[in-house]
């Protein structure tokens, strides 16, 4: 087996990019995540044809989306295990 391992110690510097975008930011103040999504399955029952099952997939887009954020990420890339 080999095994790679950093052994530097420390990051590099500027490794820090888990910040979402401004927009995003905007958004998840105005509306929280799951209102959205509620809403998103709600337009789906409301709306007919197309629109709906654009709706529906948004909203299971959107929360598989933030349901997978939530999950821890794995490997050395924030170097921890």
């Amino acid at each position: 087996m080999l095994g790679l391992i950093d052994t530097r110690g420390q990051p590099p510097p500027g490794g820090d990019e888990t910040r979402e975008p401004w927009y995003m930011e905007v958004v998840g103040r105005l509306f929280p995540w799951p209102a959205i999504i509620v809403w998103l399955l709600v337009a789906y029952q409301v709306l007919d044809g197309w629109p709906g099952v654009i709706a529906l997939w948004a909203g299971v887009i959107l929360f598989s989306w933030r349901v997978l954020k939530l999950l821890p990420d794995g490997g050395m890339r924030d170097y921890r295990q």
